[in-house]
């Protein structure tokens, strides 16, 4: 008895292992442009392509749809979601008073190895500019707003702000691509960090709505040459 619980045991670890790469594969592809906004996700296809069974991409699928990131279609499957203007504006509204704030605080409770930290990925930002390694650049650019929400030292200003994670990794790719112009995001890294330096938080927040507001108008300008007719 004991050696068929223990292989049914191992197969629901397998299973699990399964789900839970086929949804991170979906998920990672879609946050991080790869499935393009309108793309058709076709259960079967995707089965195939993972090399898994129709069960996890199934359990998948609706989990994102859940999440928002896909829809049904009117004819078979799934498609992803594309951004708009109204989910940019309140997920945009949000980390800037969120974020704004975050950096309010960690002005004044900021450790000076945090400070270091915010430096040095900086400084990774700027050698990674010379070759341009996108996704490097904006894993970074990540990385830098989360060392930015711990320094504040408020557990659940950062649950917040890491709800809107995913949401904010696929605006990251969108300006990235579209303003082509990663050296203001290293800028606006510079400018808070001196501020920080400097004990200015009215200044640190401001310069994080400001940071915030750039992104949104970028991405709200790309949405909209997107929908412009094609003559």
């Amino acid at each position: 008895m004991k050696k068929k619980e223990g292989g049914e045991e191992r197969t629901s670890e397998r299973k699990s292992r399964v789900r839970d790469r086929v949804y991170a594969s979906i998920k990672g592809a879609i946050i991080g442009g790869a499935f393009e906004p309108g793309r058709r996700l076709v259960e079967v296809k995707l089965a195939e392509d993972m090399k898994a069974s129709r069960t996890p991409v199934r359990e998948a699928l609706q989990k994102l749809e859940k999440e928002g990131l896909i829809y049904r279609h009117p004819k078979q499957g799934f498609a992803v979601k594309g951004v708009t203007e109204d989910e940019v504006d309140e997920v945009f509204g949000l980390r800037g008073i969120l974020e704004g704030y975050a950096g309010f605080l960690a002005t004044g409770r900021i450790e000076k190895d945090e400070l270091t930290s915010l430096e040095e990925i900086i400084a990774r930002e700027e050698a990674c500019l010379e070759d341009m390694n996108q996704g490097e650049f904006i894993r970074l650019d990540g990385e830098f707003h989360d060392a930015l929400y711990k320094a504040a030292k408020n557990t659940r200003l950062y649950d917040l702000l890491n709800d809107l994670r995913d949401y904010m990794y696929r605006y990251r790719v969108i300006i990235l691509r579209y303003q082509g112009k990663p050296q203001l995001a290293v800028d606006d890294h510079k400018e808070m960090v001196a501020s920080i330096r400097s004990k200015n938080p009215g200044r640190v927040a401001r310069l994080v709505r400001k940071h915030m507001t750039r992104g949104k108008d970028v991405i709200k300008r790309k949405i909209r040459q997107d929908q412009e007719p094609r003559i």
